[in-house]
């Protein structure tokens, strides 16, 4: 019975947290973002797969890189996230076991929903 007692209880705090926000709404400093990433050779402009897509995130009292994604065939990541607001998005791009360098990348702007990401080679 004690589990029962618990589910509802639960149950219960979800439908509060639901109602909260159908009636105010998600707070103003969060703002949801999807982005699709086009991932390319410098040099060639080919897509390239398997590329791992990181986003640099508070946790606790440092910053640390989530992943949120890897490219397909086509070079392409959906990714979807959290910015707050005053906070440029921060992403990581990299290719594990391969002579591509890694990028980071800071978008000023998530307004345009397609962003093209240029890898180059090593020296």
């Amino acid at each position: 019975m004690k589990w029962l007692h618990n589910l509802l209880k639960g149950l219960s705090l979800t439908t509060a947290l639901f109602i909260f926000q159908a009636c105010y709404g998600t707070p103003e400093w969060l703002h949801d973002a999807n982005l699709l990433f086009k991932v390319v050779a410098a040099d060639t402009g080919e897509p390239l797969k398997d590329v791992y897509v990181s986003s640099r995130v508070q946790a606790a009292d440092n910053l640390d890189w989530i992943p949120c994604g890897r490219t397909n065939e086509d070079g392409e990541a959906h990714v979807y996230f959290g910015t707050v607001e005053g906070q440029d998005p921060q992403f990581r791009f990299e290719m594990m076991d391969s002579d591509y360098t890694v990028k980071d990348t800071v978008l000023v702007d998530t307004r345009y929903r397609t962003v093209e990401i240029r890898l180059a080679k090593a020296e």
